[in-house]
């Protein structure tokens, strides 16, 4: 059989599998009439209590906003996909097609910068959820967002039923959304508990009142000057800088710009010197901002307003000739799902000018390569490799933060070609042949970026003949960048939690089963397939081709990982990280390190494992971050229900359940648990500590759509635990004291089932009918702030109390 006929033979087998999935998840929950008149059957709404006056939107109405409502509306893709984290999301409305629904073609582009009015919004299909007549009773009665807060404030009191909502949640991926208050008092008349917040407590009566004022008064919004006074930053200085940088003079300098904004357009960054503010890396019509002589002796900065050049991809053309690098500050407020961030000190201007424009360009170099080509080993060949490399070296934690936390809401399938937990290193650019020998002996780059068997298959060959040419003795550790001794993005943790990922800089976690090592051209192979290349509007499709890309992405780290091992070793591990349907992957995907020699030298009766301390004495504890108290491989001499008097004896205990295969209470957990631990005694600041709980999961193979069917190894489950935040879904929280950490240590060893685990649910956590949810959300959120600074976003409730798959 040739390669071409397994391809197909796999491709239809997988389209199959979307077929059937695509009619199961295409059940609508109720088809929305919109000739529907039921809103009489809604009773109670009314403008008799409304105030005089409109509540001022932004010191009223959008911190409610905030606290509420962008838990679940502030990413792409957002239920309805209503977006609340500003007021043009808020007047934009909604949009009929569910994002995350199954189909072939694309739908239109939703992102918020698609377009630039309400009735461009309104042109591509996208219905108001606020009403304008004037009349305060009709302002509410034809109001969808007043219609769902209502219904929340009536169905949704402490001790609300939870599973009156759950089988909405099982098909969120299908659910379809009223357009009209008629068509919505509709479906709340049948189904009662859908209002906002969806499945959660209700708002508080004064936060009720506040929206229901603004929108029976026309729900203005911020003006002009208020806009414009949002916009205003902390030290103009220091964006001018940047702009002048990112818009230098020199010819270079436009390639080099052009190559770190298709790297970076997704992240939030943050100027050192510009305390208190955001901002992306955007493409403008107008100029940068200058210093300039005041008249007086002094400077001024002179800065026109950003004329955005909004592409479907961040290297589409930007149909201007002349168009400059942008710093635009971001005034809506973050949501931890989608927020990485990208951080610069002054003294980066030097470093990034001596890394790109330092080293020797080639004479005949093309500066000016063509738009809409997305291979960046083309475009980008006039920078010199190692340069372009030990970019993303440096900023890795950035770089795969692009595809652990896209601004859509939820991963979905992709998700599914990730494993739960492991950890990532690099090659070192001396020993990288992608940066010694960027073309591999090829004559194009076409193949660098051919997402097929075939293509990939021949890549593969291309890079292994290149390695044998150049490293003809194989790798010794030295091979393995080490972050030159400081720079911690040379150890990263990924995190896979059902339909979204973390990344994490250290050995985190306690030793995963499975390893990556990548070099340049591997990296930007997965970036450009992940984020710059990914089309979140398209059919399904370009999204398969992407997740099957990935697999191939996934199984070319492993395999990098394993040429360090001994070759006798290789096959057997190979085969046990991927088990099931995936023995079928493994031979059409070539094991590309399998006959390469290794310098390395492995002893003892666990390979990996001495590789891997090798590997963590090599780069030190400060890369590393190790050891790892709560996920150590040692326990300490302690029992799990030993007395727990302080934080350090719950640490000690807790560590006992951690980093350990064949826990029967693992697989019935959720992916996080946010913990607060409390004691009663000590200074104030050190009376809590917070604690994420997450679930590692095991599967026989990534290389299936639908791999949780069959496909887990729950005897292969362990439990992580972080002392801090991880990921931005949290599960479910519990908040616990001292006294009881013992007690809650012995029960959750102790869970053996699904109904033991929702008797524990029911004991420590803080379940979504709680009167005690939203108290503890608006306190970790703060502790989320006070301890994180801008890395801290809004905590996503998708997944709180619900079911997850």
């Amino acid at each position: 059989m040739s390669p071409y006929t397994r391809t197909d033979a796999v491709t239809r087998r997988l389209m199959a599998v979307i077929a059937i999935a695509a009619i199961i998840l295409s059940l609508p929950l109720r088809a929305a009439d919109p000739q529907d008149t039921a809103r009489a059957l809604i009773t109670g709404v009314s403008a008799e209590s409304v105030g005089s006056e409109a509540p001022h939107y932004s010191t009223q109405v959008q911190p409610i906003f905030d606290r509420r409502c962008i838990a679940c509306h502030g990413c792409l893709g957002s239920p309805c996909n209503v977006k609340l984290d500003s007021f043009r999301g808020v007047d934009r409305g909604g949009f009929g097609e569910n994002p995350y629904s199954t189909r072939l073609t694309a739908d239109p582009r939703t992102d918020m910068d698609a377009a630039d009015s309400t009735a461009e919004w309104r042109e591509r299909g996208f219905y108001p959820v606020l009403a304008r007549t004037g009349s305060t009773q009709t302002n509410l009665d034809d109001s969808i967002l007043y219609r769902m807060i209502d219904a929340g404030m009536r169905h949704n009191g402490p001790g609300f039923s939870r599973a009156s909502v759950d089988p909405f949640r099982l098909q969120r991926f299908a659910a379809t959304c009223p357009s009209t208050a008629d068509a919505l008092a509709a479906r709340l008349q049948e189904h009662p508990g859908l209002g906002m917040p969806f499945g959660l407590p209700a708002l508080a009566e004064e936060d009720f009142a506040i929206l229901r004022d603004w929108i029976a008064q026309g729900s203005p919004g911020p003006t002009e000057a208020e806009e414009a006074q949002a916009q205003q930053v902390a030290n103009p200085t220091a964006v001018a800088a940047w702009e002048a940088f990112f818009n230098g003079s020199d010819p270079r300098q436009a390639l080099v710009s052009r190559f770190i904004f298709e790297h970076v357009f997704l992240a939030t960054i943050v100027l050192e010197d510009s305390p208190g503010d955001r901002f992306r890396l955007v493409r403008s019509r107008t100029p940068p901002a200058r210093v300039a002589d005041d008249g007086e002796g002094g400077r001024q900065v002179e800065s026109a307003p950003i004329d955005l050049i909004s592409t479907a991809l961040p290297y589409g053309d930007p149909g201007a000739e002349r168009f400059w690098y942008r710093l635009e500050k971001l005034t809506a407020a973050p949501v931890q799902k989608s927020l990485f961030v990208w951080y610069l000190a002054p003294t980066e201007i030097a470093h990034l000018s001596d890394l790109f424009l330092s080293p020797d360009w080639a004479a005949d170099a093309d500066l000016d390569p063509p738009w809409d080509v997305g291979n960046p080993f083309r475009v980008f060949a006039a920078i010199p490799a190692e340069s372009r490399y030990r970019f993303l070296l440096e900023n890795a934690e950035v770089i795969i933060g692009g595809i652990t936390y896209g601004p859509v809401c939820n991963g979905q399938t992709a998700t599914y070609a990730v494993k739960d937990q492991f950890w990532v290193f690099f090659l070192d650019p001396a020993h990288d042949v992608s940066v010694q020998d960027p073309s591999l002996g090829l004559d194009g780059w076409d193949l660098f970026m051919d997402r097929s068997l075939v293509g990939n298959a021949e890549y593969l060959d291309a890079y292994a003949k290149t390695r044998a040419r150049l490293e003809p003795d194989g790798w010794s550790l030295d091979a393995i960048w080490d972050g030159d001794g400081e720079n911690r993005n040379a150890w990263l943790t990924v995190l896979r939690h059902e339909t979204n990922v973390s990344v994490l800089q250290g050995a985190q976690g306690g030793m995963p089963q499975t390893f990556w090592l990548m070099g340049y051209s591997g990296l930007e192979r997965l970036y450009y397939d992940t984020v710059a290349s990914f089309e979140y509007w398209a059919g399904d499709g370009p999204k398969l081709e992407t997740l099957l890309f990935f697999n191939m992405l996934r199984q070319e780290f492993e395999d990098g990982f394993l040429g360090l091992l001994p070759r006798e070793e290789r096959e057997r591990i190979r085969h046990q990280w991927t088990r099931g349907i995936g023995s079928v992957a493994l031979s059409l995907i070539p094991f590309e390190t399998a006959d390469q020699p290794t310098r390395v030298d492995v002893r003892g009766p666990d390979p990996l494992r001495d590789l891997v301390e090798q590997i963590a004495h090599r780069l030190g504890p400060r890369i590393s971050g190790l050891p790892d108290r709560l996920n150590p491989r040692v326990k300490p001499e302690v029992a799990v229900d030993a007395p727990i008097k302080d934080f350090e004896d719950w640490e000690a205990a807790v560590s006992m359940l951690t980093a350990v295969q064949g826990q029967r209470f693992v697989p019935e957990l959720p992916s996080v648990l946010v913990l607060r631990l409390n004691r009663s005694e000590g200074p104030p600041q050190d009376r809590h500590r917070v604690y994420s709980l997450v679930a590692n999961r095991v599967y026989k193979s990534q290389y299936t759509l639908m791999f949780q069917n069959g496909q887990a190894l729950p005897e292969e489950d362990t439990l992580s635990v972080y002392p801090t935040l991880v990921n931005g879904f949290p599960n479910l929280f519990i908040d616990l004291d001292l006294a009881d950490a013992r007690r809650f240590l012995t029960d959750l060893r102790a869970v053996q089932g699904k109904d033991d685990w929702n008797r524990f649910a029911s004991r420590y956590g803080i379940l979504r009918d709680s009167a005690r949810f939203w108290p503890f959300y608006d306190w970790i959120n703060r502790w989320n702030v006070e301890h994180r600074g801008d890395a801290a976003g809004w905590l996503d409730l998708s997944y709180y109390d619900a079911p997850e798959t």
